[in-house]
């Protein structure tokens, strides 16, 4: 749908160019072929979005493979146990656990 609309403004254009005063018909020869060459020249040059979301996509999966590796370390080294509370040094770890019923 929006190549046809794309390709109407594209076939005035031309049309309009061809009929300005300074038209010569030698110029006319391969007019049209050099404006799309052009284009698509510069077209090949701009990256889509998605071509470099599939080529990050390898960070993307280390990432998440990284966060959660970090979180099952870490969730295991936080767990409070008895000897842990008893310990030395734990007044503010009795003091949580004494006003949160725990």
């Amino acid at each position: 749908m929006q190549n046809d609309s794309e390709d109407d403004r594209l076939e005035r254009l031309f049309a309009a160019a061809s009929k300005s005063e300074s038209y010569n018909a030698n110029l006319q020869y391969g007019f049209e072929t050099r404006v799309m060459a052009k284009i698509k020249s510069q077209r090949e040059g701009q990256k889509p979005f998605f071509l470099w979301a599939w080529r990050l996509m390898p960070a993307f999966v280390f990432a998440v493979l990284m966060l959660g590796v970090w979180t099952y370390v870490t969730e295991h080294r936080q767990i409070t146990d008895m000897s842990t509370i008893a310990g030395i040094n734990n007044e503010e770890t009795m003091l949580v656990a004494s006003l949160t019923g725990e």
